[in-house]
């Protein structure tokens, strides 16, 4: 039985995070390029399957209008409540009455996985009488209860951590939510209003990078995962009919001394990304002492590196680099040459820094002789 093509997701994003603290709430700080919220909600968005994703929102919160997905018309935004229930509550109610599938995920999980969400939907397909399916991991710390003034070790074993997506068929769901609004009831999520109203849920594997952020330092310890890399470069000039630099042709009257085609601009952002991955330099790669290497395109150079960085998981951020020379003029191709790497490294032209500047007539470059590059450049979990 397939239940990937009939489905809604509603994320309450209600909450004003206190236990977080700041003066901003916590689904609408940015991690990267994206905030939480919106990496949350693009994620389900870029699923082609799903009809529509429902954000419950304080009324009062204006951020909403600035968030990338406000505009999508499979997005809608509706008032959340005072409490986790009554958000979904709401959004429930904003739900095409043709969907037959809801998931409910928090706002403040943005690194749930799309295939992780695909096992969800098939372990609630194979069993014809559960209404739900929610993800749980083991417990790994000790645990204490709190007894009066003491506090009593028990047995972790009998104790998971419940994560979300959690999934529901809809109609079972909304008579889930009823029976806790007619009793007043708040519980801390679906599942345990599913069982309250009678429902059979299956307790599924969940995924310990599935973290919610909760508290400051969990959105802070993925903020230090950026690693960042340095890459240099000096070529000589020699007379030519031009030369390529990121992938750009400059029509001057000079050419680069090279083994391979000598675009010192994709050599060092190599070696940069490279370097920030842990790996060795594009000479240990691609040694110039191999004739197969004579006049190679340094665009294969750094397929090269971003394939070894594809399999460490990571790919990159953002890139930084500085041209040094006497001439040619660099400024007129800084735009083409942003382009251009914007393509090769598929990472948006605003994370993207080309600058040229002189020596100011001082040593080898100084007297028109050559050029440098210094790059750096960032890398991310590849997610």
């Amino acid at each position: 039985m397939s239940l990937k093509d009939n489905i809604a997701v509603i994320i309450p994003a209600a909450g004003s995070g206190s236990r977080f603290g700041g003066s901003t709430p916590k689904q609408f700080l940015n991690i990267g390029d994206e905030t939480v919220l919106e990496r949350s909600v693009n994620l389900f968005l870029e699923i082609s399957s799903i009809k529509e994703v429902i954000v419950a929102i304080n009324a009062d919160e204006d951020l909403i209008k600035s968030q990338s997905f406000y505009e999508n018309p499979r997005a809608k935004v509706v008032s959340g409540g005072s409490s986790r229930s009554e958000s979904v509550f709401n959004g429930l109610a904003a739900v095409d009455e043709t969907v037959e599938i809801v998931a409910v995920h928090d706002a403040v999980r943005p690194w749930v996985k799309k295939n992780h969400f695909e096992d969800l939907l098939t372990q609630l397909g194979n069993d014809e009488s559960a209404q739900g399916v929610f993800p749980v991991i083991p417990v790994t710390d000790s645990l204490r209860v709190k007894k009066g003034d003491k506090t009593i070790p028990v047995d972790r074993e009998k104790f998971l951590h419940v994560q979300t997506p959690q999934i529901f068929y809809r109609q079972s769901l909304q008579i889930a939510l009823d029976k806790l609004k007619k009793e007043n009831l708040h519980l801390s999520d679906e599942s345990q209003a599913m069982e309250h109203a009678g429902f059979k849920v299956l307790a599924a594997p969940g995924e310990r990078s599935n973290i919610k952020i909760t508290y400051f330092e969990d959105l802070a310890s993925f903020r230090k995962d950026l690693r960042i890399g340095r890459g240099i470069d000096f070529h000589r000039f020699q007379p030519g009919d031009g030369l390529t630099l990121g992938n750009v042709f400059i029509d001057c009257k000079l050419s680069i001394v090279a083994h391979s085609d000598g675009d010192i601009v994709l050599h060092a952002i190599s070696d940069a990304l490279l370097g920030a991955a842990g790996l060795r330099d594009i000479g240990y790669y691609f040694p110039d002492t191999d004739e197969e290497n004579k006049n190679l395109s340094s665009v294969k150079i750094i397929e090269k590196a971003l394939g070894l960085l594809k399999e460490k998981g990571l790919q990159p951020k953002n890139i930084d680099f500085v041209i040094v020379c006497e001439q040619p003029r660099i400024g007129p191709y800084a735009d083409q040459i942003k382009k251009s790497l914007g393509e090769i490294l598929s990472i948006e032209q605003s994370f993207i820094g080309v600058k040229a500047t002189t020596s100011e007539k001082m040593g080898v470059i100084g007297d028109g002789n050559g050029i440098a590059v210094y790059a750096i450049a960032s890398l991310e979990i590849f997610s």
